[in-house]
């Protein structure tokens, strides 16, 4: 078994087509093909079933699956281990959820640039649920997620901690008039496994309201916009809806700690060794990400759905998560 043919079969897997594989890795399709027979014939078991889209993998190539990526990552990882002189170079691949991508890390990543140019860096956004997957399954280094997760392949580290609120147009007033309009509102929020979308239906579960619907956007962007226009409420950092660089007339609704305050958390595995240039990045963060304002640790005074200010609302704040 070969290095080269782990790295195919892993393509393969990855897009679901030889041709696609094939451009990955810089040879051609019949090459791949080839690999692929000898790999099948040596583990005498049939890793893809051949489809006229495509390829997918059997169950017997599910499983061999998390074997290659961990080979490789070993591999890679002491090789990065024998050429690291303590200077951070090479690749390092990060993630992170949008919202923290749009107003975090902008300036840390300018400045990581700065510092240590022999980096090749790559950021890719997505849920905290794909996040995890990634760096399970070897395909990040590190990402930021939303809160801490049970999950023993992972090291966890709280970076910093976010204010929720709720946003809407600005035609919505207060939190009352936004919680007696849910059951007639659309709530915009990005794809299942989002930490927020998550925080946002926990809360509503909890608080008995039942929106008239829920739909699904793939931008930061076109949230906000959708917002601004009227067409429904969405559950965001504070810092993202008031930020200044948006411009656009959105309302934001403060929420009670319990529900407002998450973290927002750095993961890696917890196998795997950083090398220097993920320590680096690691140091900068939490060093740029201490400047931040904390959040005042005062309990929120909402008024309830009668216009009364009291610690907590009536009947549906009482039923926010503890």
């Amino acid at each position: 078994m070969e290095m080269r043919q782990l790295r195919i079969f892993c393509a393969v897997a990855e897009h679901g087509s030889f041709t696609a594989a094939a451009q990955k890795v810089h040879t051609v399709q019949s090459n791949v093909t080839m690999r692929i027979k000898e790999l099948e014939a040596e583990l005498e078991q049939q890793l893809f079933i051949r489809q006229k889209s495509g390829v997918v993998l059997t169950p017997a190539g599910h499983t061999f699956l998390a074997y290659a990526r961990r080979i490789l990552q070993l591999t890679d990882e002491s090789r990065a281990a024998l050429q690291d002189t303590g200077t951070p170079s090479g690749l390092l691949r990060l993630g992170s959820m949008e919202t923290t991508a749009a107003i975090r890390l902008p300036q840390v990543l300018i400045q990581y640039r700065e510092r240590y140019p022999q980096v090749q860096l790559s950021l890719q956004t997505g849920t905290t649920a794909e996040l995890i997957k990634a760096i399970e399954t070897h395909q990040l280094d590190g990402a930021f997620v939303g809160g801490f997760h049970q999950n023993a392949a992972l090291t966890q580290e709280e970076v910093f901690e976010e204010e929720l609120v709720l946003v809407s147009s600005k035609a919505v007033e207060s939190l009352p008039a936004l919680i007696e309009k849910i059951p007639q509102q659309t709530v915009l929020v990005f794809r299942t496994g989002c930490f927020y979308r998550s925080t946002l239906e926990h809360w509503f579960y909890q608080a008995g309201l039942v929106p008239n619907q829920i739909m699904e956007m793939g931008t930061l962007d076109g949230i906000l916009s959708c917002v601004a226009s009227g067409m429904g409420i969405t559950l965001l950092p504070k810092a993202i809806a008031q930020n200044g660089s948006l411009r656009l007339p959105v309302q934001c609704h403060e929420l009670p700690p319990e529900v407002a305050r998450v973290k927002t958390v750095f993961i890696r595995r917890a196998d795997a060794n950083p090398g220097s240039a993920l320590r680096s990045f690691v140091a900068l963060a939490q060093a740029q990400f201490a400047q931040l304002p904390k959040l005042d640790q005062g309990e929120a005074e909402l008024p309830d759905l009668t216009g009364q200010p009291v610690g907590l609302p009536s009947s549906a704040a009482q039923a926010l998560p503890q």
